[in-house]
């Protein structure tokens, strides 16, 4: 994905503006079809993020969001550090590389779009797994879409450099499952923009 918007928002920009067209012609609401129109721009943009550092052991944000949670957590059997950013609508939805990573392994999984902030959701929602590998570190990320998304987007790729885009989330959430003595340098609630700083990995070989 390239320029100022999100390619996989074309179809649904593109009905929002022949809405528009027509009830400007027919005089039928225009400008409720107006807002719907410059929403749908807005909820599709797609600015660009220039990576907070170069630094091979640096671990960058994924998405825009704010820092939902910080712990401790057990992923398939080993001790893992858990971070969860909470991606709102009004956030820009770009999934990009926490750092340079081969994608391992995808795990698709359909499923509802139910509001993030209910329990059940985190087991009933749309979701997808990516098994990571960056260096000699493997860690995973967990991507679960929410009530506004209606789809989750992710691009068929197996290298990445950091920040480089491959999906796109309309709302929902983004887990991490990290290895263990990862340093973490953000604290719980605060938002953070994707590219800028998660934290720094121990080793990398």
């Amino acid at each position: 994905m390239t320029g100022y918007i999100a390619r996989y928002g074309y179809k649904c920009i593109v009905f929002s503006g022949i809405l528009l067209l027509l009830s400007l012609l027919f005089g039928f609401l225009p400008l409720f079809f107006t807002v719907i129109f410059i929403l749908t721009l807005y909820f599709f943009r797609d600015p660009e993020r220039v990576p907070y550092t170069d630094d091979e052991l640096a671990l960058l944000s994924p998405i825009d969001g704010k820092i939902a949670d910080i712990s401790l957590s057990n992923f398939e059997g080993d001790d893992v550090t858990k971070i969860v950013i909470e991606k709102s609508f009004f956030g820009v939805g770009s999934l990009r590389a926490p750092c340079d990573i081969q994608i391992l392994d995808i795990r698709r999984r359909h499923g509802l779009f139910l509001c993030n902030h209910m329990k059940i959701s985190e087991a009933l929602n749309e979701r997808a797994l990516l098994v990571c590998q960056s260096g000699s570190l493997k860690f995973a990320m967990r991507i679960i879409a929410g009530v506004f998304s209606k789809r989750l987007f992710l691009d068929r790729v197996q290298n990445l450099k950091a920040a480089r885009k491959f999906g796109f989330l309309g709302c929902g959430i983004v887990v991490m499952f990290l290895p263990k003595d990862t340093k973490i340098c953000v604290s719980l609630g605060e938002k953070l923009k994707a590219g800028e700083l998660l934290g720094y990995f121990d080793k990398k070989v």
